[in-house]
């Protein structure tokens, strides 16, 4: 078995069950849908490039589901669909189609070609015309029962009408209209509460409210476009057929629905929905094609987690124009100025849009974006739009060409952009409000020290009022308490809240204590290796310190840590030599306890070595090379140094190997290693 795919598929495996949890369950995702889709066709092309991982095929639909209502088996499942990015896979799905049902090419199959609305799916179950239950999709064999909040929308009947069967599970969509999203949102923002992402994501908000009185309030809607389980009273041969029944019996279908008879009817559909998609009272994020014969359905049945009788379209990103109105600069909290693009609001993908990223000085001048353009934009693999390009044909004689600021909007303090480096910085640090209150905010962060309650909009509203200058501030805050139970949009329970949420959080890991500092280049992993690495926080402030010596063994100990090189290690080194820095540093400490990593207890060859591996190995990949090598208690670093206790080596070895000669380092053969670790593993 090949180890370097299969540590490929898990770490896809686990990007994609992460963000099905942030999305069907906690409706609140953190990519985009194209983003999403990129990460599953990854994973699915890795398997079908490599059959012999066949039995890692993804079967779970959705995501797991929460405790808020109750559980409901689909009798027959909610699956998903195999998803197609261009017409080479829909012609691909056709030759397939055609292929198993061993049809000559000149049969005429045809096709219902369906927009896919972007909502939440649903089942409606009728006994006897009446609706007795409503469930989500869930993860497709258990979902939630969302009977009562469903009635609430009109578009659902209560009882069937015309001829209906004893008894029928209709399943469709359950979506937002555009207008009505904005209006939503709208009052959102008047009652400072959570705006949402989409509109898909206000439907599955709403319809997963536990007051029935909420989801009177949201304006909620519904199409027909399949079905479950149903008894033999309900008859129908097509797709369309299917439809007209649905009509018969009450159900809104949706009209841009289209009969095609061969790939070229489908490209036509594809380009009429194209050109209407803007213009559409509802987001759609795809198409559908099926094959119209319910007999032929039968007859292709169903894969794992789909049907081999439909495919999901993609589309491509939604690109629009709007006018580039102003151009401001943001200090971030390591002091990048980044400019932002300010827009005339406009929606793209789902999104009532009014920024855009235009990351760089040199990127504006790259692709000449100036203040009063018409620009094109797009949301495809960033939640946040980037701009594709000028329509020059449309600049206005007084446009503005952007000048980077020589001083900090915030500070006024000089800014500087090094030779070779895109960034423009602001240098004052924590005499930078911008900075600060960006520190602060990464400070609390879910990765952090995880404060609930303590969101941007407070820490902006506490900075500005000067109840939090610093890290420390926050665990004094409690001095405050009659002034912040009077604020706004707080009150007695908030306050209580935040100060027990602020109290449980007195104690933290020595790692994610660096993270939560938020010094330059040290993220997560970085953050895990330092603390891994020294031990105990006063070890690791002690070294900083010595490190400031470049020629110091401190130093070399730091940039010998695998992952850290000279770069970041300056970084850390500055930070800590900065007195500004320690002093706020000192003052977290009366009011933290950091807690070290526990270690497991590993007595090996290489327990606490340090390790460099160099040239190609032959037994496994380099990735899991390292995790063996830290489970015998090991520390990989990436550089041979005089701190360096072993070099593993395997073909064409190259430079490392020379100087760990000159070094008098121990050189050990990949052969040696692995007899060492198979015995420790026995």
């Amino acid at each position: 078995m090949n180890i370097e795919i299969l540590n490929k598929l898990n770490l896809l495996k686990d990007k994609i069950s992460y963000h099905n949890l942030k999305y069907h369950t906690k409706d609140d995702p953190e990519i985009s849908d194209f983003e999403f889709d990129n990460l599953c066709k990854q994973y699915d092309d890795i398997i079908l490039s490599n059959p012999e991982f066949s039995f890692l095929e993804r079967k779970a639909i959705g995501s797991e589901i929460s405790n808020k209502f109750q559980k409901y088996n689909h009798q027959k499942p909610m699956g998903s669909l195999v998803n197609g990015f261009s017409f080479e896979d829909i012609n691909d799905f056709i030759v397939r189609t055609y292929k198993f049902l061993s049809l000559k090419k000149e049969f005429l199959l045809e096709y219902i070609c369906e927009p896919k609305i972007d909502g939440l799916s649903i089942s409606l179950l009728y006994l006897n015309g009446d609706l007795m239950n409503a469930v989500t999709r869930g993860d497709g064999k258990i979902g939630e029962v969302v009977t009562e909040n469903v009635k609430t929308i009109s578009d659902i009947p209560h009882k069937l009408t015309g001829k209906y069967p004893k008894f029928v599970e209709i399943r469709g969509e359950i979506f937002m209209k555009k207008s009505h999203f904005e209006q939503l949102n709208k009052i959102q923002i008047e009652n400072n509460n959570k705006i949402f992402a989409n509109s898909r994501n206000a439907a599955a908000g709403s319809i997963r409210q536990k007051d029935v009185n909420i989801v009177k309030q949201r304006k909620l809607n519904f199409f027909a476009f399949t079905i479950g389980e149903y008894t033999e009273d309900f008859k129908f041969d097509t797709q369309v057929d299917l439809l007209r029944r649905f009509k018969e019996m009450g159900f809104i279908i949706n009209e841009e629905n289209y009969l095609a008879h061969n790939i070229k009817d489908i490209k036509k559909f594809y380009k009429k929905i194209l050109i209407k998609r803007n213009n559409l009272d509802y987001e759609i994020d795809g198409l559908v094609y099926k094959v119209n014969s319910k007999i032929l359905q039968e007859r292709l049945g169903n894969l794992a987690r789909a049907p081999r009788w439909a495919i999901a379209h993609k589309l491509p990103a939604e690109i629009v124009e709007t006018t580039l109105v102003n151009i401001e600069t943001q200090v971030g909290r390591t002091g990048a100025l980044t400019p932002v693009g300010k827009l005339e609001p406009i929606r793209v993908g789902g999104v009532l849009v009014s920024n855009v990223s235009l990351h760089n000085e040199d990127e504006i001048l790259r692709k000449d974006i100036r203040i009063g353009d018409t620009i094109k934009i797009q949301r495809a693999g960033d939640v946040i739009p980037q701009v594709v390009g000028v329509v020059k044909e449309k600049r206005a004689k007084d446009s503005i060409v952007y000048f980077a600021p020589n001083h900090c909007p915030s500070c006024n303090s000089i800014t500087f952009k090094p030779v070779g480096e895109a960034v423009r910085r602001c240098l004052s640090g924590i005499n930078c409000p911008a900075q600060t209150v960006e520190k602060l905010k990464h400070f609390v962060s879910k990765n952090a020290f995880n404060i609930d309650g303590l969101g941007e909009k407070l820490i902006e509203m506490l900075f500005n009022e000067d109840i939090i200058k610093d890290f420390a501030d926050i665990f004094a805050i409690e001095k405050h308490k009659d002034k912040l139970e009077k604020k706004v949009g707080l009150g007695k329970l908030s306050v209580s809240n935040l100060l027990n949420s602020i109290e449980s959080k007195r104690k933290i890991t020595f790692d994610k204590l660096i993270y939560a500092l938020g010094i330059r280049q040290v993220g997560e992993t970085n953050s895990k290796l330092l603390a891994l690495h020294y031990n105990t926080f006063e070890n690791f402030r002690v070294e900083m310190v010595k490190a400031k010596d470049k020629t110091s063994n401190s130093f070399q100990e730091l940039v010998s840590i695998d992952q850290i090189g000279e770069s970041i290690a300056e970084d850390l080194v500055l930070y800590f030599n900065t007195n500004s820095n320690l002093i706020i540093f000192d003052k977290i400490l009366n009011y933290i306890t950091i807690e070290n990593i526990k270690k497991k207890s590993v007595i090996s060859p290489y327990t606490d070595k340090v390790i460099v591996l160099t040239g190609t190995l032959n037994s496994m990949s380099r990735d899991e090379a390292k995790q063996n090598l830290q489970n015998l208690g090991a520390k990989v670093s990436s550089t041979v140094s005089k701190n360096t206790d072993f070099l593993i080596i395997g073909d064409q070895p190259g430079g490392k190997a020379k100087k760990a000669k000159e070094l008098n380092i121990p050189i050990v053969s990949e052969e040696e290693w692995v007899e060492i670790i198979q015995k420790f593993n026995d």
